[in-house]
């Protein structure tokens, strides 16, 4: 497990916008998925343009924004010191 998450962090590195919008994308598709077969009601299919349009919607702007909002946040920042952060 600690080989991929090393290669995680070497793809942040080498290429950070598109390792977020791909991190995004599985994560709301996951969490959609996961959504969608246990917290469903009775007898409701399983809506494969839903997974789709929140893995989209992941992809390109959760985790695009995401990483330029972040930056900006940590640009006004002086430190990452617990005492300046918290």
């Amino acid at each position: 497990m600690s080989g991929i998450w090393a290669r995680y962090n070497k793809l942040l590195e080498a290429q950070p916008l598109l390792t977020k919008a791909f991190t995004s994308l599985v994560g709301f598709t996951a969490g959609d998925v996961l959504a969608q077969n246990f917290l469903a009601e009775e007898g409701d299919k399983y809506d494969v343009m839903r997974t789709i349009r929140l893995g989209s919607f992941g992809f390109m702007l959760h985790g695009t924004t995401g990483h330029y909002f972040y930056g900006m946040l940590d640009s006004k920042m002086p430190g990452t010191k617990p005492v300046t952060v918290a």
